[in-house]
């Protein structure tokens, strides 16, 4: 990737190329929210211990090129060679000119950042015009070769599947093919809300006829257990990893900065940059617990090897 260091050993794949080995193989791909560079660093040392391939999601305003600086960075210093997903997400407002105009270019920007996977968010969207609206802002995406993912509007109940399936239709016309569908949930209040989420979360899978299933949003001990061995192929941790270890930067370090240094870095990477190196370490030590912890209930530990393995098998059959 033209994007990396100098003799990088990171390895930031797409998700596509991930994603069916892993269902192959009956394997979750765990995806952490990542702010900082320290929580990725944390993360990916769990990884490397587990020897689990990982997804490392930047939520939507942080700037995106010093991110991709600081993950690469901490995967080449902790987790070399070790395939990870680094993924996106653009939230479109609504189908009007200037909004899609403004969701384009957030997607243009995070691929010439170097990420490997993009979600498009357009719940705030009408239905009828969804499909077009997906296949506009992910044609930075296809153009680069990059794994794209459609998020289902939860708030459309039992029209949420078909919904699902005629957008993904839509923009597979117009040249532009969903690697993935996700459906954003709450955090199940108990163990039949959590049944009931998996079941909505297999009615998806079924209706999108073999396009993947990610869950994303809060997740509870009970739905990491369901989701193993369900047609779900992907969980993000609902930023829980993230939020805990930010529990050690105190409030008032997170100033606001200059559109100039905004544009470099986030105000809360600024912040935990301030920290004592003790307190970075104990930082990215909640971030390393807590990612060990959320792989470890969705069965990724092994994943890394198992998968290279089937792709090394493909590559010699397609020969």
């Amino acid at each position: 990737m033209g994007r990396l260091a100098p003799r990088s050993g990171a390895c930031p794949l797409s998700a596509r190329e991930l994603l069916g080995p892993a269902a192959e193989l009956g394997l979750v791909l765990p995806v952490i929210r990542a702010p900082i560079a320290g929580i990725a660093r944390g993360a990916l040392v769990a990884a490397k211990e587990l020897q689990a391939v990982v997804g490392l999601a930047l939520p939507p305003g942080v700037p995106a090129t010093a991110w991709f600086d600081g993950v690469t960075r901490a995967a080449d210093e902790v987790a070399a060679g070790l395939p990870i997903v680094l993924a996106a997400e653009v939230i479109v407002e609504g189908e009007g000119a200037t909004q899609l105009e403004r969701a384009c270019e957030q997607a243009w920007r995070l691929m010439d950042a170097g990420l490997t996977h993009l979600a498009v968010d357009v719940a705030a969207v009408a239905p009828a015009e969804r499909g077009r609206v997906l296949g506009d802002v992910a044609e930075a995406a296809s153009e680069r070769g990059v794994s794209i993912e459609a998020i289902v509007p939860l708030g459309d109940g039992a029209r949420a599947a078909p919904r699902a399936a005629a957008m993904l239709d839509d923009i597979a016309r117009r040249g532009a093919i969903a690697d993935l569908a996700s459906l954003r949930c709450p955090a199940p209040a108990d163990d039949d809300e959590a049944r009931l989420q998996a079941a909505a979360l297999a009615r998806l899978a079924q209706a999108l006829s073999g396009v993947p299933v990610m869950r994303r949003g809060p997740v509870t001990p009970r739905v990491l257990e369901l989701l193993r061995g369900s047609p779900v192929k992907a969980c993000e941790d609902g930023g829980a990893t993230a939020e805990r270890a930010l529990e050690l930067v105190p409030v008032g370090m997170v100033e606001p900065v200059d559109d100039g240094a905004l544009a470099r870095e986030s105000a809360l990477e600024r912040a935990a940059g301030e920290l004592s190196r003790d307190g970075a370490d104990r930082l990215e030590a909640r971030a390393y617990v807590d990612a060990m912890d959320f792989m470890e209930r969705l069965g990724a530990r092994g994943s890394a090897p198992a998968l290279a393995r089937l792709l090394e098998q493909r590559l010699l059959e397609d020969r």
